[in-house]
């Protein structure tokens, strides 16, 4: 079946790579009264919404599926439907992070990097999903908040951190670089792929969130996007409960400004224009 347009319309997906708060914007919509979020739905673990989970048994029940675009998008198309029946909700939000971007991937295929020939994307913009992409401009700081949490083994609290006596951690550089890099590619990959998409909004962690609510502006930008008057926007979101795993990064990380001086170039020489586009 094709997913039906009303639906279509009534989907948010959060484009974002790790440790860019889509947790807390997730949580703070489900704490409101319209959006129903399902999270990550690339995590097999996932109880309501795995697609992995879904994709396994499609291809169980289909062993002469041919992997081409028609058939992924009818997965695609019955997979959302099956989402939005199960909701409470009139409207369904889920995340995808960057690395999921190149998976369910017609079998013939090109492995090229333009942003236009991304499968994923490109159901995204031919079904009219509202894409919401949350950006953390301080890549660096992604790679830390990453570290810290493998070293605590905490990726998320409901807590306030209180300062401690840790041992400090040292960075690798060029373990940092191979991170920051691939993450700034893609960032830019989806900026391309939605230019001038008019149901694209682009949010910045962790500017977005103003104590423990989502930022007036961000409210507006989201409600305007999903056409909502302002008495309707305020109910999108309610309070959120995660805490910060790690605000004060350079005083855990002895060699973070050593780290940010040595991806710097690199970065930079990824933001060099290209010129003309073929």
């Amino acid at each position: 079946m094709t997913l039906p347009e009303p639906l279509a319309a009534r989907t948010v997906v959060t484009i974002a790579t790790q440790r860019s708060g889509t947790k807390a914007f997730a949580q703070s919509l489900n704490a409101g009264a319209l959006v129903r979020s399902v999270y990550e739905i690339f995590l097999p673990n996932n109880p309501v919404s795995s697609v992995t989970r879904a994709w396994a048994a499609h291809l169980g029940a289909r062993p002469d599926f041919g992997f081409s675009q028609e058939e992924m998008t009818a997965f695609l198309d019955d997979y959302f439907a099956g989402l939005h029946a199960a909701i409470d909700r009139d409207w369904l939000h889920f995340d995808v992070m960057y690395d999921n971007l190149g998976v369910l991937s017609p079998l013939w295929t090109y492995p090229v990097g333009l942003p236009w020939r991304n499968f994923l994307m490109g159901y995204f913009r031919a079904r009219g999903f509202l894409v919401v992409h949350l950006v953390r401009e301080d890549i660096l700081a992604c790679f830390a908040s990453n570290i810290i949490a493998q070293t605590r083994n905490l990726y998320h609290t409901d807590q306030d951190i209180a300062a401690r006596e840790e041992a400090p951690i040292v960075l690798d550089p060029e373990r940092a670089l191979h991170y920051v890099l691939p993450v700034a590619r893609t960032r830019e990959l989806v900026r391309e792929a939605f230019r001038g998409n008019r149901r694209c909004i682009e949010l910045t962690y962790p500017h977005f969130i103003d104590g423990d609510r989502i930022a007036p502006a961000a409210v507006e930008k989201l409600g305007d996007a999903l056409g909502l008057d302002a008495d309707a926007a305020a109910g999108l979101f309610g309070p959120i409960r995660m805490r910060p795993t790690a605000p004060d990064k350079r005083r855990l990380i002895s060699n973070y400004d050593e780290v940010a001086a040595y991806v710097a170039p690199a970065l930079a020489r990824l933001a060099e224009p290209r010129g003309p586009r073929w």
